[in-house]
């Protein structure tokens, strides 16, 4: 581990393969019965969307669980804040959708569960040039999953709120929608707790240490768990710095903008991609604040020390503005009318990090989820669940492993 990252005054002694630093040293290389009983079966360091399913099939699994996260409750410093997110089917790539599926069917079962709604049907529009919606379209009928494509005039005939010439393909995937994102996250919290697990906010991990027991220094006590599974966002990097792959932290300008028209109430989630141009844009109708679309660019600038810069190019508002001026006539793309922060973390192949990170015994990973990965977020905590219980994962998720990097990580 880094020096910055370990407690000060401490004593350093060799606990399983790693060093740890600890104020409390192991007198032996052989851990004692009361070490053996650990004090949780499984540790979730970070709750977010990913850690919050995590640790909610955790428990539901029947395993003592204890959730871990450094600020308050529903902070806005890390991916998971605010009031929207869009869910689709409509993926580029294969080993999503089950995901996806899988996503829907808990979130209407915890619907009915709970008689609250926790997402929008809307319909999606995925707008792009090139091959990019008859490679999605290809996906989708590999799946068996229903959807339609337009050329040009008829995106504009099915969606008056939209602008296109021939060049452009749209795809309509009728089960993409809004997901009441700050809703979500609080229903699977309360529904975590209510099956009896922990959840301690304001509490930072300071350290951790793999072995047959895991170790989880806070600046209030140290824990021990039959597993340690790290859902920590943006701040991976602290925790795994010798993670084999690149991974990229980066600050979204997340921006509002003023609908014209009351056509706007019945817009579709939309994605639009020109790769020639390297756009590629998301937007939702009004859900975060009345009458302003949410629009914006799916990149942003380098996060640096966790924190989002001071100032931003603005390239990352003029783009989608430029956007909105060229193919969305019914929002008023002169100015942005607001324009929020959210910290993105992408892997170097823009696919999630999932299941046990290369050399630990007992320590697995869930990240990289940033742009995506809200709406397959209790997949994932299934996945990850099942993984710590021992058991095979309902969904495969193979293709987001440690493994396709070919590489050792060195702790």
């Amino acid at each position: 581990m880094p020096e910055d990252f370990l407690p000060k005054n401490t004593s350093t002694v060799a606990y399983d393969h790693i060093t740890l630093k600890t104020r409390h040293p192991v007198r032996s290389g052989k851990l004692s019965n009361r070490q053996k009983m650990a004090d949780f079966d499984v540790v979730v360091v970070g709750a977010g969307i990913f850690g919050t399913c995590t640790a909610y099939h955790c428990q539901k699994l029947g395993l003592k669980t204890l959730l871990l996260e450094k600020y308050s409750a529903n902070h806005e410093n890390g991916s998971s804040h605010g009031k929207s997110r869009i869910t689709r089917y409509a993926h580029t790539d294969s080993a999503y959708v089950p995901l996806v599926d899988d996503a829907y069917s808990q979130i209407d079962e915890l619907e009915k569960k709970r008689g609250e709604q926790l997402w929008k049907k809307t319909g999606l529009l995925w707008a792009a040039t090139g091959n990019v919606v008859p490679n999605i379209s290809a996906v989708l009928k590999t799946h068996k999953v229903d959807h339609e494509v337009l050329q040009g005039a008829e995106i504009q005939k099915r969606y008056p709120q939209f602008a296109f010439d021939n060049e452009w393909f749209g795809l309509v995937d009728p089960m993409g929608g809004v997901i009441l994102a700050d809703k979500q996250l609080n229903a699977f919290r309360d529904e975590y707790l209510k099956l009896g697990g922990q959840f301690h906010d304001n509490e930072e991990v300071k350290n951790y240490a793999d072995g047959p027991v895991v170790r989880v220094e806070t600046q209030k006590r140290t824990y021990t768990a039959k597993k340690a599974i790290f859902t920590v966002g943006v701040w991976i990097k602290q925790f795994f710095p010798k993670a084999p792959l690149k991974i990229e932290p980066i600050s979204i300008s997340v921006c509002y903008w003023k609908a014209k028209t009351g056509e706007c109430r019945d817009m579709p989630v939309f994605i639009g991609q020109d790769p020639k141009h390297q756009t590629f844009c998301f937007a939702l109708p009004a859900t975060d604040y009345p009458d302003l679309i949410k629009m914006a660019y799916h990149t942003g600038d380098p996060i640096t020390d966790y924190e989002h810069p001071k100032e931003s190019d603005e390239k990352y508002v003029s783009i989608p503005r430029d956007f909105i001026q060229s193919h969305i006539p019914a929002v008023d793309g002169s100015k942005a009318a607001r324009v929020d922060k959210c910290k993105y973390t992408v892997s170097e192949d823009d696919k999630y990090v999932i299941g046990p990170f290369p050399g630990m015994k007992n320590v697995l990973v869930g990240g990289c989820g940033s742009g995506s990965g809200f709406k397959v977020a209790p997949a994932i905590g299934r996945a990850l669940a099942e993984m710590a219980a021992g058991r095979p994962t309902s969904v495969d998720v193979s293709a987001f492993s440690f493994d396709r990097f070919n590489k050792k990580s060195k702790i």
